[in-house]
């Protein structure tokens, strides 16, 4: 008659609308189906409770360990860009500097031949000198690209490598 599972509740149709008609044996077992279901209800309750407490905690932790991510990647993507300008800048100085000497010394080379090297073999000097100050200048550029990447190592290599 009455079900005591407490995986399925029972229709409420199977307990009677009207308990004054039964017997004491009758109300006595449709009392216990109804506690047996109600502590069922309860228990499957605290499981899900429980279930959705530890989903709200594994959903935080998942949350700040993305924004650590996003938090490091962006630094580390920061730092990349700011590389990619000093390596650009420094390419840019390069090529300005020989382009420079290139064009100052076919200057020189066609003046040779009619004997006024003079002033090229000056404005020769003055590229070559130039040379040396962008030279100089990007070497000590190359030096921050290389700290910034052993900087950008390290932030890598302090992560725990499951999230890259």
């Amino acid at each position: 008659m009455l079900m005591t599972s407490s995986s399925s509740l029972p229709s409420t149709t199977n307990f009677p609308s009207d308990p004054s008609g039964l017997e004491r044996h009758e109300l006595e077992e449709t009392y216990l189906a109804l506690r047996g279901n109600y502590r069922g209800a309860m228990i499957a309750r605290g499981r899900f409770r429980g279930q959705a407490q530890k989903g709200r905690e594994t959903m935080i932790a998942l949350e700040q360990k993305l924004r650590l991510i996003a938090e490091r990647e962006a630094s580390v993507r920061a730092e990349a860009y700011e590389m990619l300008e000093i390596v650009t800048n420094v390419v840019g100085e390069l090529e300005d500097a020989g382009d420079d000497l290139v064009n100052e010394f076919g200057l020189y080379q066609k003046g040779r031949t009619t004997y006024q090297g003079g002033g090229f073999i000056g404005r020769l000097i003055k590229a070559i000198a130039r040379f040396i100050r962008r030279w100089t200048g990007t070497k000590q550029q190359l030096q921050q690209i290389l700290d910034r990447q052993a900087s950008m190592q390290n932030i890598l290599e302090g992560s725990d490598g499951q999230d890259r």
